[in-house]
């Protein structure tokens, strides 16, 4: 994952890097964040109830164009090739717009809890919205098994834009009152989704990451850290740091 230099720098660079095939899902400089990552069963679980409304417009799409076409007395092989083009605009544009409009949520996502983010637990801009619908009928034949060996859960789709589908856990919102000076919407989404997340994770790797921030923290913003108690563990130092300014 490309990071700019800024963003290299807030973790140091004696962070050691951590492979996909550990499952983590990367933030800042390689940074874990336990997003929980969807797998095969609700991902298929959610398509299905989308094919359903799918098949539903699809069938209104079939019958308004046969009337057109018997009514209307046209005939030719231009009908099926309007006919073709509409059922992948309405695919794609059921898919697309839904996760534009919804929350990064089509209707079968929202009824199972998941949602589309970015591999850094982000939102995702249209575009890639956009272009992770545009190989959804190949990802209908090879997308299950790429779910199933990526430990990403990615299909094609996904890859091409790159996003990922997580389940949505609902926290009650959270906001830093205090950051270092310089420091940007990236690096402030690590600390809080550190925060927010720390509960699912496993206590020691949870502190692990909370040691890395610390030391960067200490290196490059010792002003940062004046007057806050250091004492502890490195995530309750943090959480003194960031969310109350004081010991």
């Amino acid at each position: 994952m490309a990071v700019t230099k800024h963003e290299e720098s807030v973790m140091g660079d004696a962070a050691p890097p951590i492979s996909e095939a550990e499952g983590a899902v990367l933030g800042l400089d390689n940074v874990a964040l336990a997003l929980p990552v969807a797998g095969v069963g609700s991902r298929v679980l959610a398509g299905l109830l989308d094919y359903l409304v799918q098949f539903v417009i699809q069938i209104i799409w079939l019958f308004a164009l046969g009337g057109s076409v018997i009514f209307g007395g046209a005939r030719g092989w231009w009908s099926w090739g309007v006919y073709v083009l509409g059922v992948f605009l309405i695919d794609w544009g059921y898919f697309s717009a839904s996760e534009i409009f919804l929350s990064q949520q089509t209707l079968g996502k929202k009824a199972v809890q998941l949602r589309v983010v970015t591999r850094e637990g982000g939102t995702p801009s249209v575009a890639s919205l956009l272009v992770r619908n545009l190989l959804r009928w190949a990802d209908l034949m090879v997308g299950v098994v790429l779910m199933a060996l990526d430990p990403l859960g990615r299909r094609l789709g996904d890859r091409l834009a790159g996003t990922l589908v997580v389940h949505e856990v609902q926290r009650p919102a959270l906001v830093v009152s205090r950051v270092p000076e310089g420091w940007g919407a990236s690096e402030i989404s690590v600390v809080e989704s550190l925060f927010e997340r720390e509960p699912e994770m496993e206590p020691h790797r949870a502190e692990q990451l909370a040691q890395r921030l610390l030391e960067s923290l200490r290196q490059l913003h010792p002003e940062f850290l004046a007057g806050i108690e250091q004492s502890g563990a490195a995530l309750e130092t943090l959480r003194r740091a960031f969310l109350t300014g004081g010991s």
